[in-house]
């Protein structure tokens, strides 16, 4: 749900496998279109597998998960963690950059403030670092709380679409609740979206769609350098080709000004559209 509507695929193709299952505070789905059960089953299952495997180890509210582990750090300590943790801990701080801070994978302190009702600014302080070659973290000063929760969806729908891939599952359509939306193949998925100015269609190919709103779980998304809770939009919509960044990126832009939009649709190329309501199209 985005802005208290349904964002989701239109079509109703009898022909569709479609598999679901709950994770990560939501609810998954997969669209397989041409291909027999005898293939998809088992591709579904060991891709669910994967997905279970992830959240155990990118949900900071799960103990001993490797973001949990993490946020435990003393000075001085380090920890080497998974190569999906690694992965996607990385990205994350790929999409900080891109971003100029405006999505910020150690705000889990402002973001538990901001959902308990806390209206001014925060302070949080603290700092860790990735070792440039191998998958080791180390704390520099304790006080940063990791949450992975604005990149993680999008990082499983990925890992997910590639363990489809191996089962030789050519089109598919990969949700995560109201969050983001992964299109693999060749095939053109049609994807309604909610708008103040009426339902809006666009087509997902080989593409990934992020979308990020405060009306389904109230007041949740931060602008960290602001350091308080922002909504400068009823939604947004960033479509790219990798489903970790359309995550990221939509939280990102849903505290920047339409100037701001601009400015970073600009920077990124065509490798991003960006929709967001009041209406606001890059």
């Amino acid at each position: 749900m985005i802005a208290g509507k349904e964002i989701y695929p239109v079509f109703n193709d009898p022909g569709l496998i479609r598999h679901a299952v709950d994770a990560m505070k939501t609810t998954f789905r997969i669209f397989v279109a041409d291909s027999s059960p005898r293939v998809v089953d088992p591709a579904v299952s060991e891709a669910f597998q994967k997905l279970e495997e992830l959240e155990n180890l990118l949900s900071r509210y799960i103990p001993g998960s490797d973001v949990s582990r993490i946020n435990a750090l003393k000075s001085g300590e380090s920890l080497f963690l998974s190569d999906d943790c690694d992965a996607c801990l990385r990205l994350a701080l790929e999409a900080f950059t891109l971003t100029g801070g405006l999505f910020d994978p150690c705000a889990g302190a402002l973001v538990d403030t901001v959902k308990a009702g806390s209206k001014g600014e925060v302070l949080f302080s603290g700092c860790i670092v990735l070792d440039p070659e191998r998958p080791l973290v180390s704390c520099i000063e304790p006080g940063r709380v990791v949450d992975l929760g604005g990149i993680g969806k999008g990082f499983a729908l990925e890992r997910m679409a590639a363990v489809l891939a191996l089962h030789g599952v050519e089109d598919a359509l990969l949700t995560s609740g109201a969050s983001t939306i992964l299109a693999m193949g060749g095939k053109s998925w049609p994807i309604e979206i909610p708008h103040s100015t009426g339902t809006r269609r666009i087509q997902l190919c080989q593409t990934a769609l992020g979308a990020s709103g405060n009306t389904q779980q109230g007041v949740h998304i931060v602008d960290p350098i602001a350091r308080c809770g922002a909504a400068r939009h009823g939604g947004v919509w960033v479509e790219h080709t990798r489903a970790p960044f359309a995550d990221a990126f939509s939280t990102a832009c849903f505290v920047m000004t339409p100037e701001q939009i601009s400015e970073f649709a600009t920077e990124l190329g065509g490798e991003c559209r960006i929709i967001s309501d009041p209406d606001w199209e890059v």
